[in-house]
């Protein structure tokens, strides 16, 4: 996808700059499930399209919503879906999102529209830190780094590729559905993070407006932070037999001069 210089992509940025703002506004409790459903699923779309349009990383994945169950997908049993009432993820295998209808629904229901959107930039987060860096739990036994990265990064998307400021209102309302889906199940591997962890991270994340405050760059990442630290202690032990060295000399000189 070009950048710049390109009519039919400058029209399609300016469609999915109306797009989200629109449909974030249709908060009429009157819609009936069906309506509802279908105001989700525009949500939805219209946060793929102005994350994909801010973020090169993750123009690649594909958002399957809603997706009944029997999906296909690599990353379930039987390489189907659930139709699970949380039933949302995304899958490494293939880079895609893969919401269910059932997900769709009960968090609209419970959490409203902003909390769609929010869904959406977390889960493209992973899209992006798979791009960047691969997964933090495929070399420690929690994945509650890789999680609460997202929450940051989810922050960001947020603020940086939406078309509009959000009012406080609907951050306060993204910044809740995060809290309210924190738990304290630290034992469990796919810990994703206290209540005040997540809601933090994604405050943090939107406040700071800014990946590498999320270290989520290519500059800026925990797996430089990895190789760089690899490569300071190479330097060091290469260079401890010459101190050692030193240190004895230097010893053996103060015995002598005494």
């Amino acid at each position: 996808m070009k950048k710049h210089g390109n009519s039919d992509y400058q029209l399609m940025k300016g469609l999915l700059k109306i797009c989200l703002p629109l449909a974030l506004g249709l908060l009429s409790t009157s819609l009936d499930a069906r309506a509802q459903s279908f105001t989700a699923v525009g949500v939805a779309r219209a946060s793929e399209g102005l994350i994909k349009i801010y973020d090169p990383k993750v123009r690649d994945v594909s958002l399957v919503v809603p997706a009944p169950k029997g999906t296909p997908t690599p990353c379930r049993d039987n390489n189907q879906s659930t139709n699970g009432d949380w039933e949302a993820f995304y899958c490494r295998l293939d880079r895609t999102i893969l919401i269910s209808q059932q997900a769709l629904e009960q968090i609209e229901k419970r959490y409203g529209l902003e909390a769609i959107a929010t869904l959406v930039a977390h889960e493209f987060a992973h899209g992006r830190q798979h791009a960047l860096t691969g997964f933090s739990s495929d070399l420690v036994w929690t994945s509650v780094f890789d999680e609460l990265q997202a929450d940051c990064i989810a922050g960001v998307y947020m603020r940086r590729a939406t078309p509009i400021a959000l009012s406080q209102k609907q951050i306060k309302r993204s910044k809740a559905f995060l809290e309210n889906i924190g738990n304290y199940s630290v034992l469990e591997r796919e810990w994703h993070g206290t209540p005040g962890m997540r809601g933090a991270v994604f405050q943090f994340g939107y406040d700071k407006g800014s990946l590498s405050a999320c270290w989520a760059t290519n500059e800026k990442s925990w797996r430089n932070v990895l190789v760089n630290s690899a490569t300071l202690m190479d330097k060091v032990i290469e260079k401890t037999p010459g101190v050692i060295d030193k240190l004895i000399e230097r010893g053996s000189d103060l015995l002598n001069d005494s």
